[in-house]
C-alpha cells in the first residue's frame, strides 16, 4: 500500500469521524430532513389533488424526486466554500492557498469521508421514508447509470464550491456569496422543483446550463425519466473541464494578489 493511498485513507477517515463528534447536530439535521420531507409530501399531494393536468411526473415519481434530491443534498460537499471563506476571513488562507495541491486534496478527501458518513448515517431516515411511501421501484441499470452520473456531479459540485471559496477573497461578505450560491443551486439545478416544471422558455435555458447535472439530471436518470445517458456523460465531462478552468483562472489571480500583498 503506497504512502499516498494511506494519507488519502486517513483523510477520508478524519472526514468520517469529525461528523461523529457532533451528535446533537446530526440529530437536529435528521429531524429537519424528516420534517422537510413530510412538508413536501403534503405540498405536492395538495398540488396533485387540485390539478389533474400534471403529466410530467406522477405524484409517486415526484415524491421520489423530492426524497432523492434531499439525499443528494446531504451528500454533496456544500461546506467547502464556507470553509475557504472562513480561512480568508481569519487570514490563514495565505498559508494554505499557496500550497494548493495538498490543501485541495485534503478538502476533497475529508469531504468524501463526510459524504460517506452522511450516506450511511444521516440519510437512513430518507431510505426508510422512501421504502414506506414509494417502495423499491428502481431498476439495477438505472442505479448503475445514476452512480456514474453522480460521480461526475460530485466532482463538478466540489469545483463549483472551490470557485465560490476563492471568490470570497475578493468580497467582504461571505454571507452574500453563500446566498448567491444557494440561489443558483435552488433555482437552476432542480434541487426543489424539476427543471421540466418551469415555463418552457426558462426550462430550455436551464437545461442548457450545467447546473441541472447537480440534481435534475441524475434524479431523472435513476427514475427512468431521461434516456440520454451518453449525452449526459459527455456534457458532464465538458462542464467539469470548463469549471476546472474557471477555478484555475481565479486561483492564479488570487495567488498573484497574495504575492503582491506579500501574503
Amino acid at each position: 500500500m503506497s504512502h499516498s493511498f494511506k494519507i488519502k485513507a486517513r483523510l477520508i477517515r478524519i472526514g468520517f469521524l469529525v461528523n461523529q463528534m457532533y451528535k446533537e447536530a446530526i440529530t437536529v439535521k435528521i429531524i429537519s430532513n424528516f420534517l422537510f420531507i413530510i412538508m413536501q409530501y403534503y405540498i405536492w399531494k395538495s398540488i396533485y389533488t387540485t390539478n389533474s393536468n400534471i403529466n410530467i411526473f406522477s405524484f409517486k415519481e415526484m415524491f421520489s424526486y423530492v426524497i432523492i434530491a434531499q439525499i443528494l443534498s446531504n451528500i454533496y460537499p456544500m461546506q467547502v466554500s464556507s470553509k475557504i471563506g472562513s480561512l480568508v476571513k481569519s487570514g490563514d488562507i495565505s498559508f494554505t492557498l499557496l500550497n494548493p495541491m495538498s490543501f485541495i486534496k485534503q478538502l476533497f478527501f475529508e469531504n468524501i469521508g463526510s459524504s460517506i458518513f452522511k450516506l450511511a448515517i444521516l440519510n437512513l431516515p430518507m431510505y426508510i421514508l422512501y421504502m414506506i411511501f414509494i417502495g423499491f421501484n428502481l431498476t439495477f441499470v438505472n442505479i448503475v447509470k445514476f452512480l456514474i452520473i453522480f460521480v461526475f456531479s460530485y466532482g463538478f459540485y466540489f469545483i463549483f464550491e472551490l470557485v465560490f471559496g476563492i471568490l470570497s477573497f475578493y468580497t467582504t461578505s461571505q454571507w452574500g456569496l453563500q446566498s448567491f450560491k444557494y440561489a443558483i443551486i435552488t433555482l437552476l439545478s432542480g434541487r426543489i422543483i424539476p427543471v421540466d416544471f418551469y415555463p418552457k422558455i426558462l426550462a430550455k435555458i436551464f437545461k442548457f446550463l450545467p447546473f441541472k447535472y447537480m440534481y435534475n439530471a441524475p434524479i431523472s436518470i435513476i427514475l427512468g425519466k431521461d434516456n440520454q445517458f451518453i449525452q449526459m456523460i459527455s456534457m458532464q465531462i465538458i462542464n467539469l473541464f470548463l469549471m476546472f478552468i474557471i477555478y484555475k483562472v481565479f486561483y492564479k489571480k488570487t495567488l498573484k494578489r497574495l504575492t503582491i500583498q506579500g501574503g
